[in-house]
């Protein structure tokens, strides 16, 4: 068993080299715009600012792209599954981002790659009176979700969601870099000098840049003046299975787990909150306790080996929900952060909205909720 996500051992070479282009020797020094971070969220906003006409554009990334939360998670576009647990504005822009996603893989020849799905919620109890389960929710008993899928174990009911979707996040991240401007991989931010309520330059490995606005997308907020956020890593393990000789109709998810069939039949299963473990290496009792899970989900797994396990620390603000905003102070500063579980949902809205704040001037209001002061420590 290996510990590499499985989109990492399944990529191509050819992806793979895509992923790290390294650093250009005309690295542009005065760009229109600079994207700090080149995880998904920061490529969708580089992307979005190529899109709206702002001009000269820069992805700086410390690692390689997707590195991080981007590259380990399962890339799920389901807005429904949050419609009765996040806030109705966090569902409002998640349910914009899927559009956005459909829009650019139609505009893009289908680059993003974006897969539909179906999931199917296993329901621990009754769903109570009045639940908003959102517009494409139905409620299955038992034998109605083993007639949706056939290798379902036991289950009291579901809830089933249609018009969902994934993405493959490696080929998404290079995606949206092919259309973000110019991407400069290992390159790491060192320091931001502010005058006068601007940004006059950002520091870098490669030297110092000064740009005309910039964005900060790093997963957690940096050390940037004027801006504080309450924040955290969180840990969560997935694992894949070997192929299975047998096709799953659907996406299947409880509280603690989720299965997902890949085109070349591994089952992907986890998602978990390994809250206060800091450590980056993979945990055998996690990874026992996903397959046990699995095993609950979908019987004929007991029989499939484990393929690989990984982990990913993902950002997260005490609420959950990222930040969106201008940074405090800065006329020409942004930043974005804490997705946690959905930075790559909510990609391209997040995206899209900055760009049109950076032209306008004004906020979007489909962002208004996401503020840093509601992160405020």
């Amino acid at each position: 068993m290996t510990t590499n996500a499985i989109w990492r051992l399944n990529a191509s070479a050819v992806l793979h080299a895509a992923l790290a282009p390294g650093a250009p020797a005309d690295l542009p020094r005065t760009p229109d715009v600079l994207v700090v971070g080149g995880g998904i969220v920061g490529l969708a906003t580089a992307a979005a600012c190529v899109r709206a006409g702002l001009g000269e554009v820069l992805v700086v990334e410390r690692d390689e792209l997707a590195a991080g939360a981007s590259g380990g998670a399962a890339a799920l576009l389901t807005p429904e599954a949050h419609a009765w647990t996040d806030s109705a504005a966090f569902v409002a822009l998640a349910r914009r981002s899927l559009e956005h996603w459909r829009t650019l893989d139609r505009e893009w020849d289908g680059a993003l790659g974006i897969e539909p799905l179906e999931w199917l919620a296993i329901l621990p109890g009754e769903i109570p009176p009045g639940t908003d389960l959102g517009p494409t929710a139905t409620v299955l008993d038992a034998d109605g979700a083993r007639a949706l899928e056939p290798e379902l174990g036991d289950v009291v009911g579901a809830l089933h969601l249609d018009d969902q979707a994934r993405v493959d996040p490696l080929r998404a991240a290079v995606a949206f870099a092919a259309r973000g401007g110019t991407v400069a991989t290992g390159v790491e931010m060192l320091g931001v000098s502010v005058r006068g309520g601007r940004v006059t330059s950002v520091g870098t490995t490669a030297g110092d840049i000064h740009p005309g606005a910039v964005v900060f997308a790093t997963g957690l907020a940096p050390p940037v003046p004027g801006l504080a956020v309450a924040q955290e890593w969180v840990k969560g393990h997935l694992l894949a299975t070997e192929p299975a000789p047998f096709r799953l109709r659907t996406q299947l998810a409880t509280l603690e787990c989720l299965a997902l069939q890949l085109p070349g039949g591994e089952i992907v299963a986890g998602g978990t909150l390994d809250e206060g473990d800091d450590d980056p290496e993979v945990q055998p009792d996690v990874v026992a306790r996903i397959r046990d899970e699995l095993a609950g989900l979908v019987p004929r797994t007991r029989d499939l080996a484990t393929r690989t396990a990984w982990c990913c620390f993902r950002p997260a603000t005490m609420d959950r929900e990222p930040v969106i905003d201008r940074v405090p102070g800065l006329e020409d500063a942004w930043v974005t952060c804490g997705h946690f579980r959905t930075g790559i949902l909510m990609a391209p809205g997040t995206g899209d909205a900055l760009a049109r704040w950076i032209a306008s001037g004004e906020r979007p209001p489909e962002v208004e909720a996401f503020s840093v002061a509601r992160a405020d420590p």
